[in-house]
């Protein structure tokens, strides 16, 4: 009888399970601050903090002039038609 089979055995499967226990521990850890984040959330201020760190997200586009590709023919006709007519108004 190999005793030594059965001590590995016996020690792989102990490191296996320890594994999992630490693996569902991080779990609850990390559930738990989700919840704590969660309960603990203000609404306008948690809104403001984020729009002031993406502030270039959330702010109007700057306006650009529309131009076409020289191998686009109806578009750059269109484009002189509007720009003519822009001029006009």
């Amino acid at each position: 009888m190999d005793v030594g089979y059965y001590v590995l055995l016996s020690q792989a499967t102990g490191v296996h399970i320890t594994a999992g226990h630490c693996v569902i521990e991080a779990q609850r850890e990390c559930i738990s601050k989700i919840s704590a984040h969660t309960w603990s959330a203000n609404d306008p201020t948690d809104r403001d903090n984020f729009r002031s760190l993406h502030a270039k997200t959330f702010s109007t586009p700057e306006p650009f002039e529309f131009q076409p590709h020289p191998a686009d023919v109806v578009s750059v006709q269109l484009f002189h038609l509007l720009k003519s007519k822009s001029h006009l108004l």
